[in-house]
């Protein structure tokens, strides 16, 4: 997250012009990737199977958000689209590899746990 936050600000500084778009750009993923991955962390505690669940309503909740928001501020906002999508592409692509990555070590966490107890 700091080092988005770092990208942000060196885009905002290049691109003054275009900073709203590029700033929402980089909100909407930011929003949707913290929430998910606070109900992560708290669906880890309570096992796999609900960890799973999770994830797979939060990729659900998700594309419903971004379906939501992009329509909106496509239909109500007066910033230049491009450098919105532009922003947009990137901060989604990026949170969501960072997200798969932790989420993958969750997963292999889980692995090492059930191996320790079939080997017991």
């Amino acid at each position: 997250m700091i080092f988005s936050m770092i990208i942000l600000i060196i885009s905002l500084i290049l691109f003054r012009d275009h900073a709203v778009g590029i700033f929402i750009g980089w909100l909407l993923p930011i929003l949707a990737g913290t929430v998910t991955m606070s109900f992560i962390a708290s669906a880890r505690k309570k096992g796999s199977i609900t960890l799973t669940k999770t994830i797979a309503k939060g990729f659900v909740l998700k594309m419903i958000y971004y379906g939501i928001s992009i329509l909106f501020l496509f239909k109500y906002s007066s910033f230049q689209p491009i450098p919105f999508v532009c922003s947009f592409s990137g901060f989604f692509i990026g949170l969501h590899v960072l997200e798969a990555v932790i989420i993958k070590r969750i997963s292999e966490s889980y692995s090492a746990i059930q191996n320790k107890e079939i080997a017991q």
